[in-house]
């Protein structure tokens, strides 16, 4: 199972040519490697161009927290974790973030490996090797033009407006003729043509799993253009942009001059994006994507031994055809974010995975498991970390039995109860909160009384004790950082099939999906949605409606109409609502909360609660002790410049044209 989550075809060469380095190469130690041995057969043009993408997985956390979640993408309010882990996170969501601390890893490895594809594709053409057929060529150059897309596009993510370099420049290359940021629509258009070339060109529309899978393909470029024009249509990018006054001060871009930014709001962005995300739907469709449904999991349920309804959940009785039906749901939406292509899931369109012989690949799940689940054959606890852990604001973003949000959904416990004893007679320590919420929050929320499983402990559901230190609950002598922050722990990334023993404690998930079916359908409905609020347009609505049903149908969540639209839940509420349940932990909150131009109402200082979880240093604290709703600890803290990442100031030395981004 490892090679189809690994990224691709590396053939064990898989180093990035930085410009115009070329210690890659596999030649006689006696002399120098040259660009001529680096295409001397078809296997070393191979190596060089899948090589390149060697950048696409090497910024995948590798600490085991899905995406780049231990780095800035973790600077939200999904999640708090210790900060004894000394996570990059905690500098962004500090506020402490500038251009001496910001790590210049990912612009250098992207830029670098930009560099690499075309110095590339300038010694295709150069040498035009004879042993290469069209198709050939027409192929690696479709490669070249993904990665470049690819690379810019996550660039663009993070800094906004950046320098575009559209050929190979030697390392000799004066000061005075490096590009300047270009204005960031500009970019977008940029970008959108090299994914459209390479999604026209050569590139397979589905990749073959043992082979090639992590390869760019037609279904990933067109996945892409759609949340690349998604995001230029979003307001900080259509009229909203906090910082009027941001231009070049050197550079200029054709056709913009000096400006940067547009800040007049057009509608026909959203047109274009909603174009590209039914295109995208389109392409995924006929290339055999889909979302993962009840009978695919009820496959892999079958072949790990997992019964479907497995799991104990409260006031749910699967005796009954509903409580069946739920439960059911709730190991679907499980093993929507633990499986993979071999396993059946033809929902992930795109995964990415590092590794290398000294970090673990199985830490995703470990990051978010309790402290102490079984005792070793030497009487040692084995556990988790239990310090991947989901604000009270991230747990009251999921939805009730009834498809709503917990403080609009009338038929819901009243918010003074939240946090009350539900009063199940075996398991008191529950509170009303994590009673008849949807399958989702079951499916990737563990919380004080649930079960973990269905047979993690030896083959049998695990309970969690987040109050006993003797448990999960706070024990710094047992361990001084992997404590819980908030009194919740995620359980997305756990497979079901999961069984520690007192021999054996392993996990077997690997991979991080960047993109999936339902962010597709997602994209469409949030274009819709704004078209129509714009316009008024009623066909809009329904159409916003009827992606989002795609979406909530598949969890098991009551379908929308135009009825459950008002002032108080507007579609665009709706919308929001879903993608942060929907796309948990998956690291898009970071740039959705930039983008819509509200970070500043979430990641405030004291806006991030828990429950008190710290309180179980008393020694097993009542359950009123436990459930109280407190500040997560840290020094979390907003500033608008946080809606772009600085450039370091290596890079402004280095490139004279370059302005910093605003605030910094």
């Amino acid at each position: 199972m490892k090679s189809t989550t690994y990224i691709i075809k590396t053939l064990g060469a898989a180093a990035a040519l930085l410009l115009g380095a070329c210690n890659y190469l596999d030649v006689a130690p006696a002399r120098k490697a040259t660009l001529e041995d680096a295409m001397k057969d078809k296997m070393a043009v191979e190596n060089w161009i899948y090589g390149c993408y060697s950048a696409v997985g090497g910024n995948v956390n590798y600490w085991g927290i899905p995406s780049d979640l231990r780095s800035y993408e973790g600077s939200t309010d999904e999640f708090a974790a210790p900060d004894l882990w000394n996570h990059h996170r905690r500098v962004v969501a500090y506020g402490n973030i500038n251009s001496s601390n910001m790590s210049n890893a990912r612009w250098r490895a992207y830029y670098g490996s930009i560099g690499n594809v075309h110095l590339f594709l300038r010694e295709l053409e150069n040498q035009n090797p004879s042993f290469l057929t069209e198709d050939d060529k027409n192929l690696y150059r479709s490669h070249a033009h993904f990665l470049k897309g690819y690379f810019y596009f996550r660039l663009l993510q993070m800094f906004g407006p950046i320098p575009l370099v559209d050929s190979y420049v030697s390392t000799s290359t004066p000061k005075k003729d490096f590009p300047g940021r270009s204005h960031f629509d500009f970019c977008v258009d940029y970008i959108y043509n090299e994914l459209d070339q390479a999604q026209q060109g050569n590139l397979p529309g589905v990749p073959v799993v043992e082979t090639d899978y992590g390869a760019g393909n037609k279904t990933i470029c067109a996945a892409l253009k759609s949340r690349l024009l998604l995001y230029a249509a979003s307001p900080l990018w259509n009229g909203a942009f906090p910082s009027p006054n941001w231009r070049n001060t050197n550079f200029e871009t054709p056709g913009y001059g000096k400006e940067l930014v547009s800040y007049t709001f057009d509608i026909k962005k959203w047109e274009r994006a909603k174009t590209a995300a039914e295109e995208a739907i389109r392409v995924a469709t006929e290339n055999g994507f889909r979302l993962m449904q009840l009978d695919d999991a009820e496959l892999l349920a079958r072949r790990h031994e997992v019964p479907m309804t497995g799991c104990w959940l409260p006031g749910v009785d699967t005796n009954t055809p509903e409580g069946e039906e739920f439960a059911r749901r709730v190991m679907l939406m499980r093993y929507v974010s633990a499986s993979d292509p071999l396993d059946g899931n033809k929902e992930l369109i795109m995964t990415l995975r590092y590794e290398n012989s000294n970090k673990c690949t199985d830490e995703n799940s470990i990051s978010g498991m309790p402290r102490r689940i079984i005792k070793n054959g030497s009487n040692q606890w084995k556990g988790g970390y239990a310090g991947l852990c989901p604000t009270l604001q991230a747990v009251e973003g999921f939805y009730t039995v009834h498809g709503k949000l917990p403080i609009k959904d009338k038929e819901f416990t009243a918010y003074d109860n939240w946090l009350k004893s539900a009063g199940i007679s075996s398991r008191p320590e529950i509170i009303n909160l994590n009673v008849n919420r949807e399958p989702r929050f079951y499916a990737w929320i563990s919380y004080d009384g649930c079960d973990i499983g269905p047979k993690l402990n030896n083959g049998q559901p695990f309970r969690v004790n987040l109050r006993d230190p003797e448990k999960s609950g706070y024990n710094p002598s047992d361990a001084v950082a992997d404590q819980c922050q908030t009194g919740y722990i995620s359980n997305k990334w756990l497979s079901p099939r999961t069984t520690w023993t007192t021999s054996n404690q392993g996990q077997d998930n690997f991979f991080h999906p960047y993109i999936r079916m339902a962010e597709l359908y997602l994209n469409l409905a949030e274009c819709c949605a704004e078209l129509y609020l714009a316009n008024g347009d009623g066909a809009e609505l329904q159409s916003a409606i009827d992606n989002l049903n795609i979406v909530r149908k598949r969890a098991g969540v009551p379908e929308l109409t135009t009825g459950d639209i008002t002032a108080d839940m507007t579609i665009r509420d709706w919308v929001r609502a879903e993608r942060r349940i929907e796309l948990f932990l998956e690291g898009h909150r970071y740039y959705d909360l930039r983008r819509w131009v509200i970070a500043d109402q979430y990641l405030a200082a004291g806006v991030r609660e828990g429950l008190d979880s710290f309180v179980s240093r008393t020694n097993n604290p009542s359950i009123e002790e436990f459930n109280r709703r407190v500040k997560v600890d840290g020094d979390y803290r907003w500033d608008n410049k946080l809606y772009l990442m600085p450039v370091t100031q290596t890079e402004l030395y280095a490139n004279p044209q370059m302005v910093q981004a605003p605030g910094y």
